[in-house]
């Protein structure tokens, strides 16, 4: 079965083609960007169902619809309508539309929808039992039929006849297990001069342990390549474990010209017929995890102790290390927390994902107002297409580590042009504050940058250090009420924001040669003489 999905919203296109494939994993998933890109699609490969939001640019979905009616195929369409255009779905219906769909979408209506419109092409397209059963007889010859009869069977659509059908058999009789494997293709290459090879190679390695056949599955993503490969042995599998993982990581490295290769393989049935299903999810899952590249791309089911971690990362601590000289201050901040929460291999690749999205706007957030406003493009950018395509672990910190690394220079290029005015201010703030009790980390807070990187700039931009400097305005306010001369030194001290009075005298003595009384009546003197 083939079916078109049609939406102008690209995540909401990957979220309902996922969604499908996902309920209906042996449909081939088509997708359109609009109603006249779907034209082309329905004349072309002539979908069964389409399922089309309502509101696009170039052909809208109800344009696309009225346009069906004149066509020798139509599918069965199912409308998608946001809440505010619910009245458009009912005009949809009135032209002919099966049914309808509100977002945000809910699964069990999808699922309901399908399950009715199975139902009704099932109906549709039976024919003459006589010659139907001859035509089945006739695929069960065929491995393309074989095929399909075992995605139904693992998708769980098998009608009674398919299931006696399946039954039949041979390549699930007996016990044996699943191997699910999984090659992700370099973008400059192409997959359908690869796979057939890798189809023959899975199944030819599979044979080595047992009566193996090997299948290859429908995928969202045109760079990635999946097949099955069921192997009929009386061993459990897991026996000849070493063996097994030896020889499919050695055809993982044969094949990594064209992309990475990872295998899952799955739990082992006493029973093919009954479990093979079970072990199937299970290999996929495995499969998944191979994420982690402590596995080395094969990982059988049973290795997996699901990890529970939670994920910390001081995002403040980040960005303070972010702004230090060197940016692997903040490269090993990230790694070790994601190190940890890797779990060693056994935490959730998804997870591990939305950490790294969540990282990343948080930095976006908390940059904002500091660097261009470009460069928190390229970090959505980054959550929104490259994050979730990462196919391993260390791809993921490679990525991380790059922003990461981009973002220390936006850092440093930004400072370096605001250094100057940043001094000036930090000069007045000192000028201004200078009687509170300042501290170097209160003006680094005052001018967001790192306490230690703010000391070095301090002094490379001006040739004396935070406290000279609040040292000298001081000083300069001390000898203006000294010359004044109608405070006691305890109360000018205390102006001058020292508690400590004897304190306050060394310091100016050092400063000034003088102790503050000697220069208050030296001044007064001065200043009697030139009355």
């Amino acid at each position: 079965m083939k079916i078109l999905i049609v939406d102008d919203e690209p995540r909401h296109l990957r979220g309902m083609a996922k969604l499908v494939s996902e309920m209906r994993p042996n449909a081939e998933i088509v997708v359109a960007k609009d109603g006249a890109a779907a034209m082309e699609i329905i004349r072309v490969d002539r979908p069964q169902i389409m399922l089309t939001d309502i509101q696009m640019p170039n052909m809208d979905g109800l344009t696309l619809l009225k346009w069906l009616e004149n066509e020798p195929h139509r599918p069965k369409v199912v409308m998608v309508s946001a809440y505010n255009l619910f009245e458009y779905a009912q005009t949809a219906l009135r032209h002919g539309a099966y049914d309808y769909l509100l977002k945000p979408i809910d699964t069990d209506k999808v699922e309901d929808i399908l399950r009715r419109l199975d139902a009704q092409i099932a109906t549709e397209s039976k024919q003459d039992e006589v010659s139907e059963k001859l035509k089945d007889r006739l695929k069960l010859t065929s491995s393309a039929y074989q095929k399909n009869l075992l995605l139904l069977w693992l998708s769980g659509n098998l009608s009674a006849v398919e299931q006696e059908e399946l039954e039949a058999l041979d390549i699930v009789q007996g016990s044996g297990t699943v191997i699910f494997s999984e090659l992700t293709i370099r973008l400059e290459e192409d997959k359908s001069l690869h796979t057939p090879a890798l189809l023959q190679q899975l199944e030819h390695l599979g044979s080595y342990y047992g009566q193996a056949s090997t299948f290859s599955l429908n995928s969202l993503r045109d760079d990635v390549f999946q097949a099955i490969t069921i192997v009929r042995t009386q061993a459990p599998f897991q026996h000849r474990r070493e063996e097994i993982r030896s020889a499919f990581t050695a055809l993982s490295k044969e094949w990594l010209p064209i992309g990475r290769l990872v295998h899952g393989i799955g739990s082992s049935c006493f029973s093919l017929l009954e479990q093979l299903p079970q072990s199937y999810r299970s290999a996929q899952t495995a499969c998944i995890y191979n994420f982690h590249d402590r596995w080395q791309g094969v990982l059988f089911h049973d290795e997996l102790r699901l990890s529970s971690k939670s994920f910390h990362l001081d995002g403040e601590r980040l960005f303070e290390a972010l702004q230090d000289t060197d940016p692997m201050a903040a490269i090993m901040l990230c790694r070790s927390a994601f190190h940890d929460l890797a779990g060693e291999g056994q935490t959730e690749p998804q997870l591990i994902k939305e950490c790294a999205s969540l990282t990343l706007m948080k930095i976006k957030s908390r940059t904002r107002d500091v660097v261009e406003r470009n460069f928190g493009s390229v970090l959505t950018n980054t959550v929104i297409t490259e994050i979730p395509t990462c196919d391993s672990f260390s791809k993921l910190l490679g990525l991380l580590e790059y922003q990461l690394r981009d973002l220390h220079q936006a850092l440093r290029n930004m400072k370096q042009g605001k250094s100057e005015i940043i001094m000036d201010k930090c000069l007045s703030w000192i000028q201004e504050k200078y009687m509170e009790d300042l501290t170097l980390e209160m003006a680094a807070e005052q001018f967001a940058f790192n306490p230690s990187y703010f000391s070095t700039l301090i002094k490379s931009r001006t040739g004396k250090s935070f406290s000279d400097h609040i040292t000298e305005a001081r000083m300069r306010r001390a000898k203006e009420l000294l010359r004044a001369g109608t405070l006691k030194i305890y109360d000018i001290a205390a102006q001058c924001g020292y508690r400590d009075t004897k304190y306050f005298c060394r310091v100016f003595k050092k400063q000034n040669g003088l102790s503050p009384e000697t220069y208050k009546h030296k001044s007064l003197s001065t200043n009697r003489d030139e009355i």
